[in-house]
């Protein structure tokens, strides 16, 4: 007779599939050995981090043994200044990935309803998942969220609703009107979370002001990263804009010192790195305008991105092009797990590595 040798896997488990993160400089290396490489697949900030927060890091040695404060206290004081709002507004995470799934953590009871979009960032699904909550995937409309179909689905059961604006791997975006009006379409007791990581990079004048927003509408969180546009990818640092009292409730599940100690103080030193965010932001407007420019020229469908990337569809099959490209040293993004197999994302890089994606997609269409 055979034994089990482990609890069964609970069932509202066995529909999720593990995340494939970007390909990195070492899988494509190992695989093909390019000369160089140039990684544009995971929307890194191809600068890095700022110097600044790169000095914090530096002058924490001798404070290694000593935990963190367990609040980020220092940090959410300064988001509060930079946003207008109080430190009581701010919940400070383990990157914006533990900051959803504490969401979730903290207000799905089994059965719950959480609407989430199609062609979007897996995480949504995952951490309502992970708590039993029941997905409900509502279509995108010309690729982008359709937020009256949202409110048309939200019923008694719905508990949480997951949009990310821009929205990954899209970097469409939907306006300060459009959620607005969603918000004021549906019940107060409908969690709102809007997942901003690439806030920083929108600069359409119609983005959504999420802090003025939760002034009428409580159930609204914004939840944002120090991993896109201040280069701290590595450090996992992310956090929650909302009303105190959801922020009261997050801490309660929060595990004690979830946040380490140079992840608080080189987020801290990068939110006061202005000059750095600058440059970052100049090389993104930049380069978004050349890549798109080229990719067109070469017979692309470029979507118009709020973001550090760009999705585009490119005349012919986007699985081989992106083989192409790797063994070329390109990495870039294939859709195909966003349910977009024709597309592909790139990140904006510097101007080295955007010539040399640039390069080698020409020669795969000259070949």
């Amino acid at each position: 007779m055979t034994v089990s040798i482990k609890p069964a896997f609970r069932n509202c488990l066995l529909p999720l599939q593990p995340y494939v993160p970007g390909s990195s400089t070492e899988e494509v290396a190992g695989r093909y050995a390019p000369i160089r490489i140039s990684k544009m697949g995971s929307n890194e900030n191809p600068l890095g981090p700022g110097p600044k927060a790169m000095e914090a890091v530096r002058n924490l040695a001798a404070s290694l043994s000593v935990y963190p404060d367990a609040s980020a206290g220092d940090l959410r004081a300064a988001l509060a200044a930079a946003a207008g709002k109080k430190p009581g507004n701010f919940f400070v995470g383990n990157g914006s990935d533990e900051v959803l799934l504490l969401i979730a953590a903290t207000y799905l009871n089994p059965g719950d309803q959480v609407l989430v979009g199609t062609h979007t960032f897996f995480n949504y699904e995952f951490v309502a998942r992970v708590f039993d909550g029941e997905v409900h995937t509502i279509p995108t409309r010309d690729l982008r969220y359709d937020l009256p179909a949202f409110s048309a689905a939200a019923d008694a059961r719905t508990k949480l609703i997951f949009l990310c604006n821009p929205n990954n791997p899209t970097g469409l975006y939907f306006t300060h009107t459009d959620l607005a009006g969603f918000l004021y379409s549906l019940p107060r007791n409908v969690l709102v979370v809007v997942d901003e990581a690439y806030g920083e990079y929108a600069d359409a004048e119609d983005f959504p002001d999420t802090a003025a927003l939760m002034e009428d509408f409580p159930n609204l969180v914004a939840v944002r990263t120090f991993s896109k546009a201040y280069g701290l990818a590595g450090l996992r640092v992310g956090y929650a804009m909302a009303s105190e009292t959801i922020v009261k409730d997050l801490r309660q599940v929060k595990m004690p010192f979830n946040v380490n100690l140079p992840a608080q103080k080189a987020a801290l030193a990068a939110l006061g790195d202005a000059e750095h965010l600058e440059r970052t932001l100049g090389l993104n407007g930049e380069g978004k305008r050349s890549l798109t420019r080229e990719l067109e020229k070469l017979g692309c469908e470029v979507l118009p991105s709020q973001g550090n990337f760009l999705c585009f569809q490119p005349p012919g099959s986007a699985a081989a092009i992106c083989e192409y490209l790797f063994r070329q040293g390109v990495i870039v993004r294939p859709l195909n797990r966003f349910g977009l197999d024709r597309w592909i994302r790139v990140t904006v890089g510097t101007q080295n590595q955007n010539s040399h994606f640039l390069e080698a997609l020409s020669a795969f269409f000259s070949a």
